[in-house]
């Protein structure tokens, strides 16, 4: 079974009706969610030390950031992020990605 997450307001969740659903591509658990309150969503998964970033008002993922090299890599076991930096938490390390200065 492909990875989703859906969301809705809480009268639709309450109701059990699905708004909007998103797949992660390479079929690996979603470990965190972060939103920005308004239309951003960012996810990090299981495998391949793998943070993507998404447009609540479209399907497909917007950016998808490879924290490491290698391809069975630790999971994102938490993130957080800002309009200027993105966060995220490894087994044995922390990501800063920095959104102003490339």
């Amino acid at each position: 079974m492909t990875p989703m997450f859906a969301i809705g307001t809480s009268a639709q969740v309450h109701d059990r009706k699905c708004v909007m659903e998103w797949e992660e591509p390479h079929d690996s658990t979603f470990y965190c969610l972060q939103t920005d309150g308004n239309h951003l969503l960012a996810t990090g998964s299981s495998y391949y030390g793998l943070v993507r970033l998404w447009d609540r008002r479209q399907r497909a993922c917007l950016h998808a950031f490879s924290l490491t090299s290698t391809p069975l890599s630790s999971p994102v076991y938490c993130l957080r992020f800002t309009t200027r930096h993105l966060y995220a938490a490894l087994s044995y390390n922390l990501h800063v990605l920095d959104f102003q200065n490339p």
